[in-house]
């Protein structure tokens, strides 16, 4: 609807896990150099891009699903939505031009593209995968199976998923894993395993969504919040065995994000697909060994 729409722009006006990532390194001396010709030219086609995201929203309306944008009312291009477009731009376009311009190899790592092969395969295609074998399941045992377009033609369900993608990549991927898996987890390993960081970093991962179920942008009672943070618990340990496993790369986290939010926009969601990722999960912390010890990233 019309208030979500604008619920969703004004959500971007204050990711606190990348700022608070961003003032933690400036306050250890490793912060960006901000205003230089370098950090312009970042921030500049960001604030273009996430401005240009805003308006369209404002003007077609947005939705979790194919199904809900079919059905939204615009919100249209009022004051308050403009200025509030033009203020989510700017935060998006400070914080991705301040992370990528920190000293520290921890933020910097946002533009570090060059890594194996294998860690951009996992990025992509792992939530792909238990979503693709929970349809499988879901088509075997003839289980209900939703509409993936919602009704949408097709042209312009590309172009809702695409603006999905970039809104999620610039704005909200950015925006929480500068902080989660840039500052937080690497700092949180200093002093405990990768498997308590990962429950510690999920728990506080889960509750800094509160604020999503009290103004509507989730929907449900407020106690889901309490799910959530078990969401987050799990979905922890891909992300914390991505991340150490890449060498501490944040852009990877920052994919792995963009593709885990997007993912049910693209490949219908079954009741089974939980048993993909679950199965996942376990593979992932029985075979490698690195969940039990102190660990600083391992390249590998």
């Amino acid at each position: 609807g019309t208030d979500w729409a604008l619920g969703k722009i004004v959500t971007g006006w204050a990711f606190g896990p990348a700022l608070a990532a961003i003032i933690m390194d400036r306050w250890r001396g490793t912060g960006a150099a901000i205003g230089t010709r370098v950090w312009w030219m970042r921030f500049a086609p960001v604030f273009a891009i996430v401005a240009a995201i805003d308006v369209s929203i404002l003007l077609t309306g947005d939705g979790v699903s194919a199904g809900t944008f079919a059905v939204a009312q615009p919100p249209g291009l009022s004051t308050v939505g403009i200025v509030s477009a033009l203020i989510a731009a700017t935060v998006a376009g400070f914080i991705v031009a301040t992370v990528a311009g920190s000293r520290s190899s921890q933020l910097s790592s946002l533009l570090q593209w060059r890594v194996p092969l294998r860690w951009w395969l996992a990025a992509l295609l792992l939530p792909p995968g238990w979503m693709l074998l929970g349809l499988l399941i879901a088509s075997a045992t003839d289980s209900p199976i939703e509409s993936i377009t919602g009704g949408l033609p097709l042209s312009v369900w590309i172009l809702f998923v695409l603006r999905s993608i970039l809104f999620t990549l610039l704005v909200v991927a950015v925006g929480e894993e500068a902080g989660w898996r840039g500052w937080m987890l690497p700092e949180l390993q200093k002093r405990m395993s990768p498997a308590l960081s990962t429950v510690l970093l999920g728990i506080v991962w889960g509750l800094w969504h509160y604020p999503l179920f009290v103004n509507g942008q989730y929907p449900g009672p407020q106690h889901l919040v309490f799910a959530k943070v078990g969401v987050c618990v799990f979905l922890g340990i891909v992300f914390t065995w991505l991340y150490n496993r890449s060498g501490g790369n944040l852009l990877l986290a920052v994919v792995l994000h963009t593709v885990l939010n997007n993912v049910v926009r693209v490949i219908p969601i079954s009741e089974q697909a939980g048993i993909g990722m679950f199965a996942l999960l376990v593979v992932l912390v029985v075979v490698d060994r690195m969940w039990g010890r102190r660990t600083q990233t391992n390249p590998g």
